[in-house]
């Protein structure tokens, strides 16, 4: 995150199976040895074997190398040793490996028996990380985003971001990456993949099914990105999303009662913001000492935005506009202290997918469009900004063909999703001939990670069929009382609607 805001791993453990399965998987826990050493990461107690591999980095002409690392959370029972699960992380940014304890929950059923591969994507973790500079949370908090134009401030950071890199983001792209993650998979000898993709991962998944359609068994996608949209439609699933939060809180007859006409309190707090940014003194949410805030229009928005993707800040949503209405902003600092700790990006990585994928599929009837929305307006101006300084050389076109696949996929949708909503994998699955959309009403972004999606899951790989799996859990209600004060929430008495 910069500081304008977000415009942002057992091998062989029995032989008492089946003789060819026992040889393969003994074959391949021999290969693994001698590329892999046992290693840990925060947040999950369970011991990954960790490897790398070279990879060129242009690989059009196999010229420079860089170096893959790879992570394997080893399967609970090694059942099914020339199978896998391969994971791509989110963002597009994120380190795989850094988040492995996420995919550890998310997907706890599936690891019964096949092993966790996680990969941190070029440009990522320990993959060559292309990070920029940012300011810490002190001075992000003290800096005043409206006094100089948003085309002014995307372009000295990009300016700066560039001289310290100094590399080429058209080797990082989705396409540029894809055959990293094959790559990995020929050196630990695994036979089958099952592909688990999250948020941006949906993308990068889907073009490596598209290039190694052989290498996949099925492939799940939760929290769907098209291939043929550019991300910047973003804008419209977060007004969404909020406005499904104000209408929940409208119809729910304690929350209409402690926080009247809280969609009309957002709308003049964010007016007034625009006309002059709001400077206090704060206590910093995480030392506790006292620091300047400048609350600005973005910041607000900002951290209400991030605070959408999660039941646990959603909840805080009304009483966090309340107070800052009430010129009470310090419910608006532990939003604003949260966004800062929410995951790193790599922005340079960043850059390279946006630049090279979203910025060139952006129409002029889409500017139109998209530019009705405050976040999409502010993203497509970031970019116009930035990428013709970071001068990624565009994909094909054809990169933005939705995939034509016959492997068993499942699209997983949350109906809050202030992200990628339910229209987005409809969108996605038009020429997917053997695929199924689950939609959980009341999810927000990342369905496995909220609902029972992750034993369906597990059952899906199992069964590579859709035959016999009973999605009615996921109807179940998983949104969070309100917080009605300080010191938590009361009885919600209806449920979030879109």
């Amino acid at each position: 995150m910069n500081k304008y805001g977000k415009p942002l791993i057992k091998l062989m453990q029995s032989c008492l199976i089946p003789l060819a399965i026992a040889c393969s998987g003994l074959a391949q826990a021999q290969q693994n040895q001698k590329l892999l050493t046992p290693c840990y990461v925060d947040g999950l107690e369970d011991r990954l074997m960790c490897g790398v591999i070279p990879q060129p980095l242009a690989k059009q002409n196999n010229e420079g190398a860089i170096e893959i690392h790879f992570a394997v959370i080893p399967a609970i029972k090694e059942t099914k040793p020339t199978e896998a699960v391969l994971a791509f992380a989110g963002g597009p940014g994120q380190s795989a490996i850094e988040v492995a304890p996420i995919f550890a929950r998310n997907l706890r059923y599936a690891r019964e028996n096949r092993d966790i591969i996680l990969v941190d994507q070029r440009g990522t973790g320990k993959s060559n990380l292309l990070q920029c500079d940012t300011d810490n949370l002190k001075e992000q908090f003290a800096f005043d985003d409206q006094a100089v134009s948003l085309f002014k401030l995307a372009k000295e950071e990009t300016q700066a971001c560039i001289s310290k890199l100094s590399t080429d983001l058209s080797n990082y792209t989705t396409v540029a990456a894809a055959s990293d993650f094959e790559a990995v998979r020929i050196a630990l000898g695994y036979e089958t993949l099952h592909l688990y993709g999250a948020s941006y991962g949906t993308r990068i998944a889907q073009e490596y099914m598209r290039q190694f359609p052989n290498s996949v068994a099925t492939a799940v996608l939760d929290g769907v990105v098209p291939m043929q949209q550019s991300l910047v439609a973003i804008g419209e699933a977060i007004d969404d999303s909020l406005a499904a939060l104000f209408h929940r809180c409208a119809k729910d007859t304690t929350c209409k009662a402690q926080y009247p006409d809280l969609e009309s309190k957002y709308n003049t707090l964010t007016s007034k913001l625009v006309e002059k940014p709001i400077q206090v003194s704060v206590r910093h949410p995480r030392t506790f000492e006292l620091i300047d805030l400048v609350i600005t229009e973005s910041k607000l928005r900002g951290a209400i935005r991030m605070a959408l993707y999660s039941h646990t800040t959603r909840a805080l949503i009304p009483l966090v506009i309340d107070a800052a209405h009430r010129g009470n902003y310090d419910p608006l600092v532990g939003l604003l202290g949260n966004e800062n700790t929410v995951g790193a990006i790599a922005m340079g990585m960043h850059s390279a997918i946006t630049c090279g994928e979203d910025w060139p599929n952006i129409t002029d009837e889409n500017r139109t469009k998209y530019k009705a929305s405050y976040f999409g307006r502010l993203m497509i101006d970031a970019l116009d900004a930035s990428c013709p300084l970071w001068k990624v050389k565009p994909v094909n076109p054809d990169f933005y063909q939705p995939l034509n696949t016959n492997i068993p996929t499942m699209l997983l949708s949350g109906g809050l999703d202030p992200a990628t909503p339910p229209s987005w994998a409809e969108l996605t699955m038009v020429d997917m001939h053997n695929a199924k959309h689950l939609i959980a009403p009341t999810a927000t972004h990342g369905v496995a990670a909220q609902t029972c999606a992750n034993k369906l899951i597990g059952e899906f790989i199992d069964t590579r069929s859709f035959e016999n799996l009973d999605t009615t859990c996921l109807e179940k209600d998983n949104t969070k009382q309100y917080f009605m004060n300080i010191n938590g929430p009361v009885a919600s008495q209806v449920s979030e609607e879109l």
